[in-house]
């Protein structure tokens, strides 16, 4: 997951940030969905009227078809062709937790934490005896 916080301050790349989920948009990368989900910082000065990419466009209008375009074209400064979309409108703060929650739980799995209610029945297809060594997977 790449997660685009579209407040007003700007934040530092890889900082830990609580932010509110607004949506989500799906890049399709090499044939895989490569999602990009999109909030706002708790502390954004904006942030207490923005709960849903409605609100995100009515306080800063234009903000999704900028987020479109952007994604389409930032490859293109390597040489690259233009991306396509799975979509050209944002999910909603439901779709995009969900994906969310389904990407932890297939981590937990590759960490060898599951619990047994993913029904993959405790192993993602193909990855049967691999786990991550990593100490976010240790709880280090």
């Amino acid at each position: 997951l790449d997660v685009m916080e579209v407040g007003s301050v700007p934040l530092e790349m890889g900082s830990i940030t609580p932010c509110r989920v607004l949506g989500s948009m799906e890049l399709i990368d090499e044939g895989e969905t490569d999602h990009k989900i999109i909030c706002i910082s708790l502390s954004d000065p904006d942030a207490s009227q923005i709960r849903s990419m409605e609100d995100l466009e009515r306080v800063k209008p234009g903000t999704a078809a900028r987020l479109v375009n952007w994604l389409k074209r930032y490859k293109t400064s390597d040489g690259k062709g233009e991306n396509m979309l799975a979509q050209e409108t944002p999910t909603t703060a439901r779709e995009a937790l969900d994906i969310i929650a389904e990407t932890h739980q297939r981590w937990r799995m590759l960490c060898g934490k599951d619990n047994g209610t993913t029904g993959y029945g405790g192993t993602l297809p193909g990855t049967e005896g691999f786990y991550l060594d990593s100490p976010s997977c240790k709880g280090e």
